[in-house]
């Protein structure tokens, strides 16, 4: 029985390598779904790429802190507190700081939850 979810991203990861290919270090316009169109720069393209490579191949995607800064939206000394202080899972491989894509992934959900949470007691009348 195929995996249509790897097959999915077998034909994205195809499509992100050419757009690399044909926008080089210029920053390209994408669409997600029926969503509107917006641009990204080089590196978040090299990055998605990353990724959904990973994703393809059966692999956990390994991010570096400047991959991880990028998909995050967080300085890079803040992303270090975040893996030195043990709320990101990161492996050490020589002096490199690597994070599985996952982590951040879920990193980022619980930070978007809790900032709804706070949006919503902030416009909650007393």
């Amino acid at each position: 029985m195929p995996d249509t979810r790897c097959d999915g991203f077998v034909a994205l990861d195809a499509q992100l390598e050419a757009a690399l290919r044909e926008t080089g270090e210029r920053a390209t316009t994408i669409v997600a779904g029926r969503g509107e169109p917006f641009e990204v720069s080089p590196d978040t393209l090299k990055t998605l790429h990353k990724v959904i490579h990973g994703l393809a191949s059966g692999n956990e995607p390994l991010l570096t802190t400047t991959e991880s800064t990028d998909l995050l939206g967080v300085s890079r000394p803040y992303l270090t507190r975040l893996l030195k202080t043990g709320k990101i899972p990161y492996l050490k491989k020589g002096n490199r700081h690597l994070v599985p894509a996952g982590s951040l992934q879920e990193f980022k959900a619980r930070r978007d939850q809790r900032l709804e949470q706070l949006d919503r007691l902030a416009n909650t009348e007393p």
